[in-house]
């Protein structure tokens, strides 16, 4: 029998399904520099220098539009994995991401 290969989620996905949905967080200070989301855990840096999606800087403007719920966007800034998998699959959990 073949090796047993688990099924493996995208980063996007991953950090969708760890923290809450982008914009959606519930911030506190955490130090002089950064905040951490009550509910979820993820740490951000007050400048809104964190990718929207997961916890790297971001380095790229850019906005993010829910094809779920027509009107909600997003605007901060994303890391280059995010978006290059956004580049490759368009949307991901219903998000679709956009220049800035």
């Amino acid at each position: 029998m073949g090796d047993f290969v688990p099924v493996q989620k995208s980063w996007v996905e991953h950090w969708l399904d760890r923290y809450c949905q982008p914009g959606s967080h519930t911030f506190v200070a955490w130090g002089p520099d950064s905040r951490v989301c009550a509910r979820c855990g993820k740490v951000e840096l007050v400048d809104n220098r964190t990718c929207m999606i997961c916890g790297i800087p971001g380095e790229i403007p850019s906005r993010l539009r829910s094809t779920r719920n027509p009107g909600l966007e997003r605007v901060g800034k994303l890391c280059g994995v995010c978006l290059d998998e956004f580049a490759s699959r368009s949307n991901i959990r219903d998000w679709v991401a956009e220049s800035a």
